[in-house]
């Protein structure tokens, strides 16, 4: 089985620093790494340049890809080209987009997931359109993010807005997003209804609240394993049931993703949003050598 790193931008043939713990651990665990080139693919929009290094195989095989997150047209562009070179991505494109934007993703999980608007951002009416659609929140508080992330650590002017018919308070909020996220902005805005979580603590550096929330990680349709999302505060692994979320991921059209939980203040567990899991961050505290032992073990388990 393979897996598929970014190189580093300054030092080609050699695994980006930030992955470095990774490409060591799933050579460990039995994986055969290769490496491509991240910023060719996605500034100069070449997939053969960027897999130069990449030799052909002779039979066709799995490849996972682990790295930087990629738009779904960069993405389809080195699926495409690999499968010139006997690598099929584990996760094909409409599978990546499936679990990647959050609006493909809400029909699989909306039952267990906060109310949420949305509208593809071509232009600043798109703005007005969203706020229309946010009228059926009321004077409740609402979260705003994009189709990928949010500005969760500029919680205050770009994120949380207490009372979502405050149209004043919700634009200048949605205009921070698309300021703060820029060239990166994916797709469109999503606005969510805000959840009382569980707290845990208050973040050290940014002080943005911080809920008990935990990252799955399924593969083939089986939990790899459950990981705590934040570095800091005290978790209580063992009193999460994961029955019923195990029973929604076997109806998620993706062979490899995550799904972002968290426990409400009475107890209950919600999903927060899913993603696909070639692209989506470990989590800080997460043994990465136990990561990719399960991802190996769950990778030919039936």
């Amino acid at each position: 089985m393979y897996i598929l790193f970014c190189q580093d931008p300054l030092q080609p043939n050699q695994i980006d620093q930030d992955f470095a713990d990774q490409y060591n651990a799933a050579k460990e665990n039995g994986f055969m790494v290769l490496l491509f080139d991240f910023e060719t693919l996605t500034r100069e929009q070449n997939p053969s340049l960027a897999t130069k290094n990449i030799p052909q195989s002779e039979k066709r095989v799995t490849l996972i890809y682990r790295g930087w997150m990629l738009t779904l047209a960069h993405y389809t562009m080195l699926y495409n080209h690999l499968l010139t070179k006997n690598y099929q991505l584990i996760n094909t494109p409409q599978e990546y987009q499936n679990c990647h934007y959050l609006p493909n993703s809400l029909p699989f999980i909306e039952k267990k997931t906060p109310k949420t608007v949305f509208e593809k951002f071509e232009n600043p009416n798109s703005i007005q359109k969203l706020i229309e659609k946010a009228k059926i929140f009321g004077q409740n508080p609402v979260i705003i993010k994009d189709y990928v992330k949010s500005e969760k650590h500029h919680w205050e002017t770009a994120c949380f807005v207490p009372d979502a018919s405050d149209t004043e308070k919700l634009k200048e909020s949605i205009k921070n997003l698309i300021n703060l996220r820029d060239k990166y902005l994916n797709e469109g805005l999503v606005i969510r209804a805000f959840v009382e979580l569980n707290e845990l603590t208050t973040h050290s550096k940014s002080g943005m609240p911080l809920k008990e929330e935990y990252r799955l990680f399924f593969c083939n349709k089986k939990l790899i394993g459950i990981y705590d999302y934040w570095e800091e505060g005290a978790y209580h692994l063992n009193n999460i049931d994961t029955t019923l979320l195990e029973e929604i991921a076997k109806q998620i059209p993706s062979n490899f993703f995550s799904m972002d939980i968290a426990r409400q203040k009475n107890g209950e567990l919600i999903i927060i949003e899913l993603g696909d899991g070639q692209v989506t961050g470990i989590p800080e505290k997460t043994n990465k050598n136990v990561f990719y032992k399960q991802l190996n073990i769950f990778l030919f388990k039936e």
